[in-house]
Protein backbone atom coordinates (compact mmCIF):
# COMPACT_ATOMS: atom_id res chain seq x y z
CA UNK A 1 0.00 0.00 0.00
CA UNK A 2 1.45 3.42 -0.87
CA UNK A 3 2.56 5.44 2.14
CA UNK A 4 0.32 8.44 1.36
CA UNK A 5 -2.84 6.39 2.01
CA UNK A 6 -1.87 5.50 5.60
CA UNK A 7 -2.96 8.72 7.31
CA UNK A 8 -6.50 8.40 5.89
CA UNK A 9 -6.87 4.98 7.51
CA UNK A 10 -5.56 5.99 10.92
CA UNK A 11 -7.93 6.56 13.85
CA UNK A 12 -6.71 8.46 16.90
CA UNK A 13 -8.37 7.72 20.23
CA UNK A 14 -7.96 8.87 23.81
CA UNK A 15 -6.44 5.97 25.69
CA UNK A 16 -5.68 4.95 29.26
CA UNK A 17 -1.85 4.93 29.24
CA UNK A 18 -1.89 1.71 31.29
CA UNK A 19 -3.77 -0.22 28.59
CA UNK A 20 -1.97 -2.58 26.20
CA UNK A 21 -2.00 -0.36 23.06
CA UNK A 22 -0.55 2.59 24.97
CA UNK A 23 2.06 0.41 26.70
CA UNK A 24 3.07 -0.99 23.30
CA UNK A 25 3.72 2.54 22.03
CA UNK A 26 5.60 3.55 25.20
CA UNK A 27 7.78 0.44 24.88
CA UNK A 28 8.44 1.04 21.16
CA UNK A 29 9.39 4.66 21.88
CA UNK A 30 11.68 3.63 24.74
CA UNK A 31 13.39 1.02 22.55
CA UNK A 32 14.04 3.66 19.90
CA UNK A 33 15.30 6.20 22.45
CA UNK A 34 17.76 3.66 23.86
CA UNK A 35 18.99 2.76 20.39
CA UNK A 36 19.39 6.38 19.26
CA UNK A 37 20.98 7.65 22.48
CA UNK A 38 23.10 4.54 23.03
CA UNK A 39 22.05 3.35 26.49
CA UNK A 40 20.09 0.55 28.12
CA UNK A 41 17.76 1.16 31.05
CA UNK A 42 14.28 0.28 32.30
CA UNK A 43 11.52 2.28 30.60
CA UNK A 44 11.65 5.78 32.04
CA UNK A 45 8.27 6.89 30.70
CA UNK A 46 5.60 6.44 33.38
CA UNK A 47 1.91 6.06 32.41
CA UNK A 48 0.90 7.80 35.65
CA UNK A 49 2.39 11.06 34.26
CA UNK A 50 -0.56 11.29 31.84
CA UNK A 51 -3.40 10.49 34.27
CA UNK A 52 -5.38 13.15 36.07
CA UNK A 53 -7.95 15.82 35.37
CA UNK A 54 -5.68 17.68 32.90
CA UNK A 55 -3.44 14.88 31.66
CA UNK A 56 -4.11 12.96 28.48
CA UNK A 57 -2.85 10.18 26.25
CA UNK A 58 -3.78 9.31 22.67
CA UNK A 59 -2.99 6.34 20.47
CA UNK A 60 -3.12 6.26 16.69
CA UNK A 61 -4.45 3.00 15.27
CA UNK A 62 -4.25 1.45 11.82
CA UNK A 63 -7.04 -1.07 12.10
CA UNK A 64 -6.52 -2.75 15.48
CA UNK A 65 -2.78 -2.06 15.53
CA UNK A 66 -1.36 0.83 17.54
CA UNK A 67 1.05 2.81 15.35
CA UNK A 68 1.58 6.07 17.22
CA UNK A 69 1.07 7.99 20.45
CA UNK A 70 1.32 11.30 22.23
CA UNK A 71 0.88 12.19 25.89
CA UNK A 72 0.21 15.38 27.80
CA UNK A 73 1.87 15.78 31.18
CA UNK A 74 0.89 18.89 33.14
CA UNK A 75 3.90 20.89 34.37
CA UNK A 76 2.02 23.80 35.99
CA UNK A 77 -1.30 25.60 35.70
CA UNK A 78 -0.20 27.17 32.41
CA UNK A 79 2.37 24.75 30.97
CA UNK A 80 2.17 21.16 29.75
CA UNK A 81 4.78 18.79 28.36
CA UNK A 82 4.49 16.89 25.10
CA UNK A 83 5.74 13.40 25.90
CA UNK A 84 5.55 9.90 24.47
CA UNK A 85 5.35 11.30 20.91
CA UNK A 86 5.97 8.31 18.68
CA UNK A 87 5.02 7.10 15.20
CA UNK A 88 5.99 3.63 14.00
CA UNK A 89 8.64 3.82 11.24
CA UNK A 90 6.35 2.48 8.49
CA UNK A 91 3.89 5.33 9.14
CA UNK A 92 6.36 8.22 9.36
CA UNK A 93 5.95 10.94 6.77
CA UNK A 94 2.28 10.12 6.28
CA UNK A 95 0.73 12.88 8.41
CA UNK A 96 0.16 10.83 11.57
CA UNK A 97 2.44 13.02 13.73
CA UNK A 98 0.66 16.16 12.54
CA UNK A 99 -2.72 14.70 13.44
CA UNK A 100 -1.48 13.61 16.87
CA UNK A 101 -0.05 17.08 17.52
CA UNK A 102 -3.29 18.83 16.44
CA UNK A 103 -5.33 16.70 18.87
CA UNK A 104 -2.78 17.33 21.61
CA UNK A 105 -2.76 21.12 21.11
CA UNK A 106 -6.55 21.35 20.95
CA UNK A 107 -6.85 19.39 24.19
CA UNK A 108 -4.13 21.51 25.85
CA UNK A 109 -5.90 24.76 24.90
CA UNK A 110 -9.27 23.40 26.00
CA UNK A 111 -7.76 22.52 29.40
CA UNK A 112 -6.28 25.97 30.01
CA UNK A 113 -2.64 25.47 29.03
CA UNK A 114 -1.02 28.51 27.41
CA UNK A 115 2.29 26.90 26.53
CA UNK A 116 3.58 23.43 25.73
CA UNK A 117 7.14 22.24 26.12
CA UNK A 118 9.07 19.17 25.09
CA UNK A 119 12.43 17.52 25.02
CA UNK A 120 14.20 16.05 21.99
CA UNK A 121 17.87 15.85 21.10
CA UNK A 122 20.58 15.60 18.50
CA UNK A 123 20.00 11.84 17.93
CA UNK A 124 16.41 12.70 16.88
CA UNK A 125 16.91 15.00 13.86
CA UNK A 126 13.56 14.11 12.29
CA UNK A 127 11.72 14.96 15.51
CA UNK A 128 13.60 18.25 15.89
CA UNK A 129 12.69 19.23 12.31
CA UNK A 130 9.05 18.28 12.90
CA UNK A 131 8.81 20.32 16.11
CA UNK A 132 10.46 23.37 14.56
CA UNK A 133 8.19 23.10 11.51
CA UNK A 134 5.12 23.02 13.78
CA UNK A 135 6.10 26.21 15.62
CA UNK A 136 8.26 25.08 18.53
CA UNK A 137 11.35 27.12 19.38
CA UNK A 138 14.44 26.07 21.32
CA UNK A 139 14.53 27.11 25.00
CA UNK A 140 16.84 26.43 27.96
CA UNK A 141 16.34 23.04 29.62
CA UNK A 142 13.40 22.87 32.03
CA UNK A 143 12.29 20.62 34.88
CA UNK A 144 13.82 17.17 34.96
CA UNK A 145 15.88 18.03 31.87
CA UNK A 146 18.01 20.70 33.60
CA UNK A 147 21.58 19.39 33.68
CA UNK A 148 20.96 16.74 30.98
CA UNK A 149 23.44 17.55 28.21
CA UNK A 150 21.49 15.44 25.71
CA UNK A 151 18.27 17.42 26.27
CA UNK A 152 17.25 19.96 23.65
CA UNK A 153 14.14 21.62 24.98
CA UNK A 154 11.49 23.40 22.95
CA UNK A 155 8.39 25.47 23.64
CA UNK A 156 5.31 26.63 21.77
CA UNK A 157 2.80 29.21 22.90
CA UNK A 158 -0.79 28.21 22.22
CA UNK A 159 -2.95 30.95 20.81
CA UNK A 160 -6.62 30.55 21.61
CA UNK A 161 -8.42 28.83 18.75
CA UNK A 162 -5.36 28.03 16.58
CA UNK A 163 -2.89 25.19 16.01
Amino acid sequence: MPRHHFADEVVIASQDPNEAPARAMLDALWDEIQRRYGFTAPNGIHPSDFIGPRGGFWVAFAGDSPIGSIGLRPLSEEAAEVDAMYVAPLFRGAGVAQRLMRIFEEYARDHGFAVVRLRAGEPQPEAVRFYEKTGFRRIPSFGKWVGDDTAWCFEKELAAGSS
